[in-house]
């Protein structure tokens, strides 16, 4: 038994990425292979209810190689689950900051920036005298905050110097902005106020997720402490 990381993000991803999900679909499928099956009879016969056979397999084998590992996280797993269920927009932004896989998180890319535009716009008066041009360079840079703080995992990582935002911008979303203009056009402000939408999400996902890994920790070093 091991404590969960107590950076939220990747514990996140611990639970995630771990053999959790292999663990819980064998499961799921052996539940659903123990339920009473209707078979037809002949007179003076009974139905039959067949169970699945499981008997070669155990709790580290069920599912393949690896399907217990990280079962330590299971808490932070089933915190998860119950967001994408109740809340799915923050459990979008979790799995975009936190899934290491790039494919993986990458589903969820739309509905995090169409999220966070939609934020941004109203909290933007202005908004509605934007040019078309503006607007897109907007978007564009929405994308580019989530890339950086998505590549930041553990907060260590240099932020993005202006140029180095436009350059993704032009490179990845054909968007060009003059970084020699930053301040002047008014991105510096821009910027920071994505950020502030991006951070305020990430802290709902990521408040659930703390929460659970602090009760679980606790009760770990209890657990520790008495077989101690």
């Amino acid at each position: 038994m091991n404590y969960l990381d107590n950076n939220a993000r990747v514990s996140w991803a611990m639970a995630y990425e771990s053999g959790i999900r292999t663990q819980a679909t064998v499961d799921l499928a052996e539940m659903q292979e123990a339920q009473p099956k209707r078979h037809k009879t002949r007179k003076g016969e009974s139905a039959e209810r067949r169970e699945p056979v499981t008997a070669t397999q155990d709790r580290v084998n069920k599912g393949g190689p690896g399907a217990a590992y990280g079962a330590e996280y299971t808490p932070v797993y089933s915190s998860i689950r119950r967001m994408e269920r109740e809340t799915p927009l923050l459990a979008a932004v979790g799995h975009w900051l936190c899934l290491a896989d790039t494919g993986a998180a990458n589903q969820y890319l739309d509905d995090v920036a169409a999220a966070i535009l939609a934020l941004y716009v109203a909290q933007t008066p202005e908004w509605s005298s934007y040019r078309t041009a503006r607007k897109e360079r907007v978007e564009a840079l929405i994308q580019a905050r989530m890339m950086q703080d998505r590549n930041d995992m553990d907060g260590s990582r240099p932020l993005w110097q202006p140029k180095e935002v436009c350059f993704y911008c032009r490179e990845f979303m054909g968007v060009k902005i003059i970084p020699d203009n930053w301040q002047r056009d008014g991105w510096n402000k821009v910027w920071q106020s994505i950020g502030d939408i991006l951070h305020s999400l990430e802290s709902e996902a990521m408040e659930p997720i703390s929460k659970k890994i602090r009760e679980t920790n606790k009760k770990y070093r209890e657990f520790y402490r008495q077989a101690a």
